[in-house]
């Protein structure tokens, strides 16, 4: 009995280690920082500068 709790815990951190340390993640291919739109300029209105 000891030997199958003592299996199934080695399994369970084997899985949870290769899980948490794999690189291959859907995250990894996504970029927050990734912008496709550009801002045009002419749609905003200059204000006056209090100097």
């Amino acid at each position: 009995m000891k030997l199958r709790n003592y299996l199934f815990a080695a399994v369970v951190l084997a899985s949870v280690t290769f899980v948490s340390c794999n690189p291959d993640s859907i995250a990894d291919e996504d970029n927050p920082y990734q912008t496709e739109q550009t801002i045009d300029k002419g749609t905003f209105k200059k204000l006056p500068s209090n100097g």
